[in-house]
C-alpha cells in the first residue's frame, strides 16, 4: 500500500479530534500546519483514503436509491479503527 505523507498528516489530525469533523474544519487544520491542499486535490486523496477503508464519510442517497460519497466543505469524516491501526504501525516505524 502506497501512502502519501499528506495522507498520515490528515490522518494525524483525524485522531486527534477524535471525532468527526468537517472537511473544512480539516481544510484549516492543515492549512495552519503547513499543508496547503486545494480543495480538489483533498477531495480526491479523502476519496482514495476511504477507498483503502482509513476514514468514513457521508454517503450522499440519490433520488433512485442509489448511495454516493459525498465529499465537500460540509462533509463530515471520521478515522476508522483500521486508519487508527495503520496510523500507529506507521508511526512506531
Amino acid at each position: 500500500m502506497v501512502m502519501k505523507y499528506t495522507w498520515l498528516k490528515i490522518l494525524d489530525l483525524l485522531k486527534k479530534r477524535g471525532s468527526r469533523t468537517t472537511v473544512a474544519e480539516l481544510r484549516r487544520d492543515l492549512d495552519s500546519r503547513g499543508f496547503h491542499i486545494d480543495e480538489k486535490e483533498l477531495a480526491d486523496d479523502l476519496a482514495k483514503i476511504r477507498d483503502l477503508g482509513l476514514v468514513e464519510c457521508n454517503l450522499l442517497v440519490t433520488a433512485d436509491g442509489t448511495a454516493t460519497v459525498a465529499i465537500d466543505d460540509y462533509s463530515s469524516i471520521a478515522i476508522t479503527s483500521a486508519g487508527l491501526r495503520k496510523l500507529s504501525a506507521i508511526v512506531k516505524i
